[in-house]
């Protein structure tokens, strides 16, 4: 058997894996718009929006950039192993 057949079911497999990590997070985050509340009222200085980075918001957006980038060299690579 050849060794690339099964280099090729693994990246397939990790591809699977990565973009449905990618498709949860990204359905996990609330949405980043404020309607006309934000238009009128402006920005709210609260304690959330000032410690971003140890909120479960920060979390997923890393799991998800992150993700990105695994889906992406999974993609490169599969390209290479045909």
């Amino acid at each position: 058997m050849n060794g690339g057949v099964y280099m090729h079911s693994f990246l397939v497999v990790l591809q699977v894996i990565t973009s449905i990590v990618i498709i949860v997070s990204v359905m996990m985050q609330p949405s980043k718009t404020d309607g006309l509340s934000g238009l009128i009222g402006g920005t709210s200085e609260t304690f959330f929006a000032k410690n971003k980075t140890k909120t479960a918001e920060s979390v997923l957006a890393k799991i998800t950039a992150f993700s990105a980038v695994c889906f992406t060299i999974t993609t490169l690579m599969l390209n290479m192993v045909k």
